[in-house]
């Protein structure tokens, strides 16, 4: 059995790219953008996240989701909660759901029978020297629970777009797929149980390696199941005592490489990230069974149903 092209298959399967929904997504971003501007908001904007990363998935319980910096300038307001308030303002009343988040503004299309789409909206400012800081607190936050921080979401951008070239990159892309799809498949949605998508992304700019042929020239040529699997062990042997919520546990800790280098799976427990590394020993020994036997019976229980038999 071709296990590889069951993998290209699968990837098909669950890409999100050029896809109706994408276009939906594009749709709905212009929309919002348009509402701020007609609310006499001046900005520049950008994509960020798995959209612009070209690392998303076809969701499976959550929503299609488009994640935009909104790039104000001029004399920042100390208050960060005042840039966002601008903005929630903006947007107000132009869907039934406008959701106030830690880290950004949700405008949230909801029909039914239809699936559900969010624009995330993330708020910042540029100083003269171009950098960026981003407005951080919910709505009514105080004191520590509100600032400004410094990030440099363009800056992770270009370290992705430059990890790999040509088929390396596109196997990399193929692998942080796969496994968002195992998070999807079996770790809840809400809450911070799941390690999140951006999290994967960060761990494999230094945890994942091409696996290939020799003198490889197509996709068909690389062995995806081989990468994921030496990405999901590069994960699991990454994990070390460190001191957490005031206790010492085992965790995975993957450090942005670029402001504000906050470690992206802090917000899990340690509860949470034991269950984390107890499922990638599963996942670990599901790749290990279908390299033994040829056969996808352990990777469809592995990725659900969109792994082909």
């Amino acid at each position: 059995m071709n296990l590889q092209s069951k993998f290209l298959t699968f990837h098909k399967a669950v890409l999100l790219s050029n896809t109706d929904e994408n276009a939906i997504l594009r749709e709905k971003r212009d929309a919002v953008l348009q509402r701020l501007r007609d609310g006499g908001l001046r900005f520049a904007s950008f994509n960020q996240g798995s959209y612009s990363m070209g690392t998303g998935v076809q969701p499976v319980k959550a929503d299609y989701d488009i994640d935009v910096g909104i790039v104000f300038t001029g004399v920042r307001p100390d208050d960060p909660l005042a840039a966002k308030r601008k903005v929630r303002d903006a947007v107000e009343g132009h869907t039934t759901r406008i959701e106030w988040l830690r880290h950004c503004i949700r405008v949230q299309y909801i029909k039914a029978h239809e699936p559900v789409y969010h624009v995330d909206l993330a708020v910042y400012w540029e100083d003269e020297w171009s950098r960026l800081v981003l407005a951080v607190g919910k709505e009514g936050s105080s004191g520590p629970h509100k600032y400004w921080e410094p990030a440099d979401p363009k800056g992770f951008l270009d370290r992705v777009a430059r990890h790999g070239s040509g088929e390396s990159a596109a196997q990399f892309r193929r692998v942080v797929r796969y496994l968002k799809r195992w998070k999807d498949v079996h770790f809840p949605v809400e809450g911070n149980a799941a390690p999140i998508g951006v999290g994967l992304t960060v761990a494999g700019l230094s945890r994942f390696q091409p696996v290939c042929g020799f003198a490889p020239r197509t996709e068909a040529d690389y062995d995806d199941l081989a990468a994921t699997r030496a990405f999901v062990d590069n994960m699991r042997s990454g994990f070390q005592y460190v001191s957490h919520d005031g206790e010492l546990a085992q965790r995975l800790v993957a450090a942005f490489p670029v402001q504000p280098h906050k470690d992206v799976f802090r917000k899990m427990t340690n509860q949470q990230m034991q269950e984390f590394r107890a499922r990638l020993g599963a996942l670990s020994d599901a790749l290990q069974d279908a390299q033994r036997t040829q056969t996808t019976q352990a990777l469809v229980r592995a990725f659900g149903a969109d792994f082909p038999r």
